[in-house]
């Protein structure tokens, strides 16, 4: 094992979100660091510098998971309010919103980022369900 980059790191304070992070993930070049939250609003932020550079509003619930698309032009968000949000990240426009049947706990692209597949928790009589 190479403990080389361990002792390179240097930890980032990410000040915005109001209540406990649910989910963290860089998107695929690095620059980039996606959160989600139970506050409802999905963050964006540098990953050299830990600056806050954009948020995605849209969810009504805690948002459980997010990823960004290969090319970091679109963030998919899955949210206890039963819905996924397919945000612009640039400009932090909401393009288009999926209710599902319950809330929703799981997102992710496909490598080409052509289609995502999502996974909702059994809600009164709806059973778990996985979309594509």
């Amino acid at each position: 094992l190479n403990y080389g980059l361990c002792t390179t790191m240097r930890p980032i304070l990410l000040k915005g979100h109001e209540r406990a992070i649910t989910c963290v993930k860089y998107n695929d070049d690095g620059d980039m660091i996606f959160t989600a939250a139970k506050d409802t609003v999905p963050t964006m932020w540098l990953a050299d510098s830990g600056e806050r550079m954009g948020t995605y509003n849209g969810h009504l619930g805690a948002v459980w998971d997010l990823d960004p698309s290969w090319d970091s032009v679109f963030l998919i968000t899955a949210g206890s309010d039963q819905k996924v949000i397919c945000f612009e990240v640039e400009t932090g426009i909401e393009l288009v919103s999926y209710v599902h049947s319950g809330p929703v706990r799981s997102v992710f692209w496909n490598e080409a980022g052509t289609q995502f597949v999502s996974c909702s928790d059994k809600f009164s009589d709806n059973p778990p369900c996985v979309t594509i």
